[in-house]
């Protein structure tokens, strides 16, 4: 069966096609854009009439797609921004027109699909943790095999750090500051409460993480599959935080492999997983392009199985 996922984060809205059967995934086509769904929610309570049309641009873009693809099912999931807005159902309905259906996915379902993604992929033989760093939440998933050990999604990702810490451009050294101790306090806390201890080994999953491959790798076309399973090390992301955060967000967008639309919210995702590395006592993490779409897309196609 061919299927359609649709992730519509609070900063970036993403497609995947791909064909299921046996239990496994196939990709056959991927996609996304920075569209700022929730731009100012955090502060407003509500999403913007601009975010909300920036994504139903985008949505009618990917309908046109699933269509080329054939696609006999589509699931589409909302995540963070509209968990806060009170306005959620003027956007959820507007999906819905669109002939989209659409639900607003819990926290939990969110870092356990990514978890089970990552795990049944990769296989590894020692304890794992998942870090999904979105827009306006960052889930954090610790087990063993596919054994969800303990979760937690952080009400923060790179777009409500931004709005909440960086004021000036480029940010000021306190501004820098202000956000790792930030960070380093949510970390610690998590760390504690989820009795993490070493070995384990680190998936992360999102926009930051694959931006350290792509700028690293100059990549003016992205390659998905160079990106996939790359070892970023820690020493490379303080590399790129130190680049990113000294310069102006018009000379960020000058760097070949930085997405345009990410060249404000780099900074904060690239001190979180700086800091990460630090509280965790880790020296690298592996980019992973299994995020929520290919853990939809699984779950289907472990439906399909059971049929």
């Amino acid at each position: 069966m061919r299927i359609a996922t649709i992730d519509i984060g609070t900063n970036s809205t993403r497609l995947l096609i791909a064909e299921v059967k046996n239990g496994e995934v196939e990709p056959l086509y991927k996609t996304g854009k920075v569209t700022r769904l929730g731009q100012g929610v955090k502060q407003t309570g509500y999403l913007s009439r601009d975010s909300i049309e920036r994504t139903i641009a985008v949505l009618e873009e990917f309908k046109k797609k699933i269509e080329e693809f054939g696609v006999e099912k589509v699931v589409a999931v909302t995540t963070e921004a509209a968990r806060l807005a009170k306005n959620a159902d003027e956007f959820l309905n507007k999906v819905k027109a669109l002939g989209i259906e659409i639900k607003i996915l819990s926290d939990r379902e969110e870092a356990e699909l990514v978890y089970i993604a990552n795990v049944s992929h990769f296989k590894p033989l020692v304890p794992a943790v998942t870090v999904d760093l979105g827009g306006g939440s960052t889930e954090i998933a610790y087990g063993k095999g596919e054994n969800l050990i303990y979760y937690e999604s952080l009400k923060f990702g790179v777009v409500v750090l931004l709005e909440k810490f960086i004021k000036s451009d480029p940010p000021a050294k306190e501004e820098l500051l202000s956000l790792e101790v930030f960070i380093e306090e949510q970390l610690k806390g998590f760390k504690n409460r989820a009795g993490i201890e070493l070995p384990f080994e680190v998936f992360g999953v999102g926009g930051t993480i694959t931006s350290v491959v792509a700028m690293e790798e100059a990549m003016t076309v992205y390659d998905s599959e160079k990106v996939h399973g790359y070892q970023v090390t820690c020493e490379l992301i303080d590399k790129w935080y130190r680049r990113v955060s000294s310069v102006s967000v018009e000379e960020r967008k000058k760097i070949v492999g930085l997405e345009e639309g990410r060249a404000d919210v780099i900074v904060p995702g690239l001190a979180f997983f700086k800091v990460f590395c630090e509280v965790f006592g880790i020296e690298k993490i592996t980019v992973s392009e299994l995020g929520l779409l290919y853990g939809l897309a699984l779950r289907e196609a472990k439906k399909c199985q059971k049929r």
